[in-house]
């Protein structure tokens, strides 16, 4: 019985040793000093910022406060021209219709192929870029200008895309005017795409 075992889970052995080779990847050429811990660039990023009434985080239930018909979504994506100052990157407003917007982004250490980020924002911004389907919203989004807004963030090791949470007062203003207090919205940045 036991030569009979012995027979039988060879073969199973066998295909899961050739699956597991097959998985492997060796990296013969390319520019392996592209592999840093942070691997951001500098030039013209978007930069994503949005809020919603209720969120999967229970530390923030509900991070905004309902403003009824908003035209436009609380959702602001801008330009911001990043650049490195010592240890951190720096990104500013490309363009004063663009807004105000002051991000610093530090790296705080990295695992499993991710590295996390913290850092503030500060000042307003407006989103200045559409969609083939549609134009610009206009929907502006003004960070509190009393209290520090906090960045968390994670992104890939390998790569150009950072997403996570600022905590701290944002107020989202519609081209109407309404507006939607939030006390947590989420943020990413990226390149800006082709064309």
């Amino acid at each position: 019985m036991t030569s009979l075992m012995s027979i039988s889970f060879r073969p199973y052995l066998l295909s899961m040793t050739v699956a597991a080779a097959q998985c492997t990847v060796v990296i013969t050429s390319g520019d392996l000093n592209s592999f840093s811990v942070f691997d951001l660039s500098p030039g013209i990023r978007v930069l994503t910022i949005s809020g919603a009434d209720g969120s999967g985080d229970p530390a923030h239930a509900r991070p905004c406060v309902f403003a009824g018909a908003f035209a436009g979504g609380r959702l602001v994506q801008t330009q911001i021209d990043l650049e490195p100052q010592g240890s951190d990157w720096i990104g500013r407003s490309t363009a004063a219709s663009a807004g105000t917007i002051v991000v610093t982004l530090r790296t705080i250490g990295s695992a499993g192929g991710r590295h996390t980020v913290s850092g503030t924002i500060s000042g307003q911004a407006t989103s200045v870029m559409g969609t083939p389907a549609s134009g610009p919203s206009g929907v502006r989004v003004v960070f509190d200008s009393v209290a520090t807004q906090t960045i968390d963030g994670r992104g890939a090791t390998i790569g150009q895309f950072v997403a996570g949470n600022i905590t701290g007062a944002a107020t989202f203003i519609d081209a109407n005017a309404v507006s939607s207090r939030c006390d947590w919205v989420q943020w990413s940045l990226q390149p800006m795409p082709p064309g």
